[in-house]
């Protein structure tokens, strides 16, 4: 078992699968939205406790999902929650019962959080317990989900090898700054990974947006070092917001 693939699915096959389907260990899944369904070629995530499921986000409603997320299950309930509440990635909600409010309200009361945006809580799948570390600035009710289990680093779309589209500049860079921080706490991560691949291999090279194809594309994961890159760039770019072009983002203000 490899922990990434060597490629995904990248559009190049008008034949290939709807969902490319990936295990990253026996109790996490990574699912990939084919970009021939929908250029934004979402990434979902399936991890798997015990006694719970908790599945990330639907992708964009475009391939169905369920069948894919049904066989995959072994017994457990399922949770349906998201990063945040943008169409690519609730556009599958309707395939799911017990779908997790799409506001920032909803999100704070179904996970317990009784300080927005600054609590940070546990969630118990069952033998793996989960972090939850609202990071809103991309989107009111975006959230970060961390794994002890993996450390692997569930981050969205406020942090992936793409354009980093910011709606709220202040919230952003204050979001950004609580979650390196929360790493640097003593929450160790091995790798970032986001919801979307919008650059090539090339340093700082997005593809055209709304492309369907993506040759020589960059890789998923990201080092944790990514993350402090973002933070201090935030930091020293200051309260006004502009384009900020790096080897693995790319800061979009919107």
């Amino acid at each position: 078992m490899t922990r990434f693939p060597e490629q995904w699915d990248d559009g190049t096959d008008p034949a290939s699968p709807e969902h490319q389907v990936h295990w990253y260990d026996e109790r996490t899944v990574i699912i990939r939205q084919a970009l021939r369904t929908n250029f934004e070629g979402p990434f979902i995530y399936l991890l798997l406790g015990t006694k719970r499921a908790l599945l990330l986000d639907t992708g964009t409603g475009d391939a169905k999902l369920r069948p894919i997320v049904d066989e995959l299950l072994t017994g457990q309930e399922l949770i349906v929650a998201h990063t945040h509440s943008h169409g690519d990635h609730v556009g599958g909600d309707a395939e799911f019962e017990n779908v997790v409010g799409r506001s920032a309200e909803d999100v704070a009361a179904y996970f317990g959080i009784t300080d927005w945006p600054n609590d940070v809580v546990e969630l118990d799948l069952g033998d793996r317990v989960l972090d939850i570390v609202p990071i809103p600035g991309h989107h009111a009710s975006h959230i970060a989900v961390y794994d002890r289990a993996t450390r692997l680093l569930f981050s969205g779309d406020s942090l992936y090898p793409g354009r980093l589209y910011v709606f709220d500049w202040a919230a952003f860079r204050a979001s950004i700054r609580r979650l390196a921080a929360f790493v640097a706490a003593g929450n160790p991560v091995e790798w970032i990974v986001g919801a979307h691949i919008e650059l090539t291999k090339r340093p700082g090279e997005d593809y055209e947006m709304g492309s369907a194809v993506h040759p020589d594309e960059h890789v998923l994961q990201l080092r944790p070092d990514v993350l402090t890159e973002l933070a201090q760039v935030l930091d020293e770019a200051g309260p006004e917001p502009f384009r900020i072009v790096r080897d693995h983002f790319i800061v979009y203000p919107v």
